[in-house]
């Protein structure tokens, strides 16, 4: 059996996505783009070349590294995700993963109220919402579909939702391991790679292939004393009004670096000490991360709940009006000691390093060894290293640098564009929105009489069948003739086309598509291959969506309508008087109990807003702040052009570097690998990047390691060791089963070795041979070969007592577990394989022994 690996690179030099084939079916796993190396359209003209082959698409971590070409992919080939493509992720991985997503897109200029502008965040949303959520150890059985393939996701304990694969097929086993941790962090369990006990997980072992790369690790150092270090390295940096300034990937670490400077400050207030430091987040998609976290608690450590509960039954991720949501231009308006996490996107932090770098108050954490979307933070590293060097030390997790340098960074100007300009923009936007919506609709109502295999709509055109067809493979950058197609005037049907698009997008096109298919009279073409029922009755029924757990509810159904919100807003309590409804940041601070607008008659809302006020150091006032608003990233009337320019920055900041890293360290990789007891281990390109030390370590443990080329198919083979046999039914009918617990029963086999040829099932345009092995008895008479009996079985002793005391014999346990029958015959169990019988021969003995036998099948 074989199958075949490839590590693409779309220009970048390293692995931006694995591609394994099957006999019948390709997965892609990880599609990332890192828009700081690769541009848009490089990007796009790699990927063109492979999604036409891909038919499965898996997503391991939430960050830009692993799905940051998710949603560009979605977009220009949406025909080949609608007709074809499953993409496969667990929740976490799917909410986080939209965040990293406009971060990365909005710092690049993708999306936004820019010139550069390709993707709406509306096709962010839609990209994501076309994957299949997933919970740990939840099977995706795809067996019927590709010969055998399943899906299986395990903790990876990296980023919340950060999944293990394991891919499996008849004949093959591979886990897919590319980010993991085997230690437990503050808000997530260890990897489950390893049970309770210590022992590799059973599922998980004897793969055919790891694959996995050996280029990133975490310290060697207990989480609880990084985590000690990392808390004073932010006292010390708060004293004397400092700021501290964290980047961060905001779908990563943040979540978890978040918890604890919420540890910090809860048990600062205690002693009054840090009760007025505000939180402050940077980025494009603003408070989303933490707004997710809340709705995603049973994916988090259980001990960091339990934990928060009895801090008054607060949450982890809810700090009051401490934390605020703010563009790097508004760094000025606080003033003082605060605390910064700034997207790990290169326009964002060199924006905040060019407005606080040059600030001696200012410390900079650094949290990671190096950071591929943002250059300035590695030339910082690269300062720091060369300073040690010439001092002849090592950089010390935790240890402070004072970093007086120039550095040169690039700077992001925005330019108003002219009115013509701006109006020349959207008019080409609506134009190309326009014939992509009539695409999607086109391409959503094929896929669909397609999957029936009934009817298609005809034209007086008679090649207009063969075109809706051509429709699923195309490119959808090309714009396809529909203007016949579709009929009528296109100008009086735009807003009612697109209003259908938006609801078949969200699956609530049955009414709509069918009213639209009885506007106008059309002759019905009934397809050869179409069942007898359908020839009789051409129509597509709904169909009801169902999965593991049922049938699939639109919840957007039980949402009232926009009167009734009208009505209910006109019923809601209106703030107590005196209350402020809106007040500037810097007012904020500013405001006492008094002016709370909560309903102080309520002893409930008054004890909530009372623990609040405790620990945060700020009270409740005011409105609350909409984190998730994103409008300011949509083409409304402005636009502005982009323009790119490099610039010298002087810091004089103070540096920490700390891994805090939530990965495996090294001796623990090259520890845990081995006891899979795996075939290869492949390792993702290129190879100079890869830990030669732990290469070496796994070469002597007899372990054979595989380093990939970029963009090279490699076949691999694999020696078959267990296979599927049926038994034909002639042969069962001659065999002698014997019960050996209550469970199972076994029997001697003697036959003949059958390949079978399966009829082909047509999959998705593509043919699967199948074939079955089936053991046939011998033809003739064939002397039999005499050997040994072997007893197979599992002696209970408990069972046995129960047996011998039905018989009114006394049996009762001694001591290290040994049964003893009428205190003559004694009963032990040295080991699974061994029992001993011990006593003098006598009819009690015999019994004994006779009863032991009979929980035994002799083959």
């Amino acid at each position: 059996m074989t199958y075949k690996y490839n590590c693409c690179d779309d220009g970048s030099g390293t692995t931006v996505g694995s591609v394994v084939r099957f006999d019948n079916v390709t997965l892609l796993i990880d599609p990332g783009w890192n828009p700081s190396k690769v541009s848009y359209e490089q990007c796009i003209k790699y990927w063109e070349k492979v999604i036409p082959e891909i038919d499965v698409i898996i997503l391991s971590q939430p960050t830009i590294e692993c799905l940051g070409a998710h949603s560009l992919l979605y977009y220009n080939f949406t025909s080949h995700f609608i007709s074809r493509i499953q993409v496969y992720a667990t929740l976490p991985v799917i909410n986080l993963g939209r965040v990293s997503t406009i971060d990365s897109y909005a710092s690049a200029g993708v999306i936004g109220p820019y010139d550069t502008n390709k993707l709406d965040l509306e096709d962010i949303e839609i990209s994501f919402d076309h994957i299949v959520p997933l919970k740990y150890s939840q099977l995706v059985d795809l067996r019927s579909r590709y010969d055998g393939l399943t899906l299986l996701a395990y903790n990876a304990g990296v980023c919340p939702g950060g999944s293990i694969w394991c891919i499996s097929t008849y004949s093959e086993k591979l886990v897919y391991a590319k980010r993991w941790n085997h230690t437990r962090d503050n808000i997530l369990n260890a990897a489950s790679i390893l049970d309770a006990t210590g022992k590799p997980l059973s599922t998980l072992m004897r793969p055919s292939a790891i694959i996995t790369t050996l280029d990133r690790f975490g310290s060697s150092q207990p989480f609880k004393k990084r985590s000690k270090i990392f808390k004073d390295t932010l006292k010390k940096g708060l004293s004397s009004d400092g700021s501290v300034i964290i980047p961060v990937d905001m779908s990563g670490k943040f979540l978890d670096l978040f918890t604890q400077v919420h540890e910090l400050l809860f048990e600062s207030t205690k002693i009054n000490a840090h009760t007025q430091v505000p939180v402050l987040i940077l980025s494009y998609a603003r408070g989303r991360t933490l707004t997710y976290a809340k709705s995603m608690l049973e994916w988090l450590s259980p001990s960091l709940l339990k934990t928060w509960e009895n801090r008054n039954n607060t949450s982890p991720f809810e700090i009051g009006s401490r934390i605020k949501i703010i563009a790097p231009n508004e760094l000025s308006k606080y003033p003082g000691s605060k605390i910064c996490f700034v997207s790990e996107v290169g326009a964002l932090i060199n924006e905040v390093i060019i407005k606080v770098g040059n600030s001696e108050k200012t410390t900079l954490i650094l949290t990671k060894p190096s950071f591929e979307c943002a250059s300035s933070l590695d030339k910082i590293l690269e300062i720091v290293e060369q300073d040690e060097r010439n001092w002849k030390t090592f950089p010390e997790d935790g240890k402070s640098f004072l970093c007086d340098n120039y550095i040169s960074i690039d700077t992001i100007k925005e330019e108003p564009l002219s009115k013509e300009e701006t109006e020349a923009f959207k008019v080409q936007l609506k134009e190309k929105k326009r014939d992509r919506n009539k695409k999607i609709l086109l391409v959503k109502r094929e896929s669909k009489k397609l999957a029936n295999g009934n009817a298609i709509i005809d034209d007086t055109n008679g090649e207009r069948a063969m075109r809706n067809q051509d429709i699923l493979v195309e490119n959808v950058n090309g714009v396809p003739p529909i203007d016949h197609i579709m009929g009528g005037d296109e100008d009086d049907d735009e807003e009612e086309e697109n209003d259908n698009l938006l609801n078949l997008l969200k699956d609530n096109s049955e009414k709509s598509a069918a009213k639209k298919n009885t506007e106008v009279p059309v002759d019905i073409i009934i397809q050869p291959s179409a069942a007898s029922k359908h020839k009789m009755f051409p129509f597509n029924p709904a169909k009801i969506k169902k999965d593991d757990y049922g049938t699939v509810v639109d919840f957007t159904m039980f949402l009232p309508d926009d009167s009734d919100n009208v009505n209910q807003n006109n019923r809601k309590r209106p703030l107590k008087d005196g209350a402020k409804t809106t007040s500037p940041v810097n007012e904020e601070d500013n405001k006492n109990e008094e002016e709370d607008g909560y309903n102080m008659s309520d002893p409930i809302s008054k004890r909530s807003k009372h623990r609040a006020s405790r620990y945060s150091g700020f009270s409740g006032t005011g409105e609350a702040e909409n984190f998730d608003n994103l409008d300011y990233l949509k083409i409304d009337k402005t636009l502005s052009k982009r323009t790119i320019s490099t610039v010298n920055v002087q810091l004089k900041c103070s540096v920490v570097i700390l891994n805090l890293q939530s990965l495996v360290d090294q001796r623990s990789a090259s520890i845990i690998w081995p006891s899979l007891k795996s075939r290869k281990i492949v390792l993702s390109a290129p190879k100079q990047i890869q830990n030669e030390e732990i290469t070496a370590k796994l070469i002597k443990k007899n372990i054979e390691v595989v380093n990939m080329p970029l963009n090279k198919i490699v076949e691999f083979s694999t020696t078959i060791k267990t296979l599927d046999i049926s038994i034909d039914s002639n042969l069962d009918n001659l065999l002698k089963w014997q019960r050996i617990s209550d469970s199972y029963t076994v029997a001697t086999v003697v036959g003949r070795l059958v390949r079978e040829s399966l009829p082909q099932v047509k999959n998705h345009q593509k043919t699967a041979s199948r074939s079955k092995l089936v053991l046939k008895p011998l033809h003739g008479s064939s002397r039999s070969h005499k050997t040994g009996a072997l007893s197979i079985g599992d002696v209970r002793l408990a069972q046995l007592k129960k047996l011998l005391t039905e018989k009114n014999y006394i049996a009762e346990f001694k001591g290290e577990g040994t049964l003893v029958i009428n205190e003559k015959v004694a009963v032990r169990k040295i080991n699974d394989a061994e029992t001993i019988i011990d006593g003098t021969p006598s009819e009690l003995f015999d019994t004994v022994k006779k009863l032991v036998t009979d929980m035994l099948a002799k083959i």
